[in-house]
């Protein structure tokens, strides 16, 4: 590619980002109840329309919420990047508005859960019991567990202090705090033996050879019949999509996952009835039970 073409091409993928910012600025605006300049926000929804004709009308408030938070999200992920293209890989996020946001986005997870439960005996017999949040971050799937199944006791670990201050903060001021613990803990610290029916592990999030930790760990702490659902990103087929995916994934500490390798760690675990479940998001689940 010549030089003329790299410049088209840079215009291109610009026009991307500023139609991703439209939508976040029409999202804003829907979440806050403001009016944007008379001029400006009659161009601003004629561009949002043409993009996604009549999507963001449809939506209510919690999932405008989630929609910003993911807009957000992706900026923020992007301009790290390139401020700081030379940093080794390490979970570094610490705003609390963004760590906040990140938690909302994951509430989907567990939302996915119970629609997989539907017709997975094991999976919904589960949810009455304890569930084991690994990664909890802000509380955010602790307490959309709670909130939803209220014969559920659940516990959160973490051990990034940021998102760990929020989260107490979040469970304090929510109407099932009683049924919510949030704990500074590390997975592959964990010695409980046969104390949860559920577990959710984040694999992204985690290198490759503490989650083969955390794998051993929820082994042991699953009861019998306990069922473990492990979310990881699936690999785009789009290949630029894939390299960029990967890059993140990399850049944030964790390792790139498929569903081949997560199903064999946990049949070599002891786990049955595996099997891989891809949802309407980017999120695949990987789910095992206890004997």
């Amino acid at each position: 590619m010549d030089f003329p073409g790299l410049q088209a091409e840079l215009r291109r993928l610009g026009g991307a980002v500023e139609a991703l910012a439209a939508i976040g600025a029409v999202l804003r605006l829907r979440e806050t109840g403001k009016d944007g300049h008379p001029a400006v926000q009659a161009r601003l929804l004629e561009a949002v329309d043409a993009l996604l004709p009549d999507t963001l009308r449809e939506l209510d408030r919690q999932q405008i919420s989630a929609a910003l938070a993911l807009v957000t999200l992706q900026f923020e992920e992007a301009m790290e990047l390139f401020k700081n293209p030379e940093r080794a890989p390490a979970w570094i996020l610490r705003d609390p508005a963004m760590l906040q946001a990140q938690g909302q986005a994951s509430r989907q997870n567990f939302r996915r859960i119970l629609e997989l439960a539907a017709d997975r005996p094991r999976l919904a017999a589960a949810l009455h019991g304890r569930f084991l949040d690994v990664g909890t971050g802000v509380g955010a799937i602790a307490l959309e567990a709670a909130e939803h199944c209220p014969e559920l006791e659940v516990v959160g670990l973490d051990i990034w202090e940021p998102a760990l201050a929020l989260a107490k903060t979040n469970v304090a001021q929510s109407p099932h705090a009683a049924r919510v613990e949030i704990r500074a803990q590390d997975v592959t610290q964990l010695d409980e033996a046969a104390a949860y029916t559920l577990a959710w592990l984040p694999a992204p999030f985690l290198s490759q050879p503490v989650a083969g930790k955390a794998l051993d760990r929820l082994a042991s702490a699953l009861a019998p019949g306990g069922c473990l659902v492990v979310g990881f990103y699936g690999v785009p087929p789009d290949k630029s999509a894939a390299a960029l995916a990967a890059l993140r994934i990399t850049r944030s500490g964790g390792h790139v996952w498929d569903v081949a390798t997560l199903e064999q760690e946990l049949r070599a675990r002891g786990f049955v009835e595996v099997e891989a479940c891809a949802g309407p998001s980017i999120v695949t689940f990987v789910i095992g039970s206890r004997p």
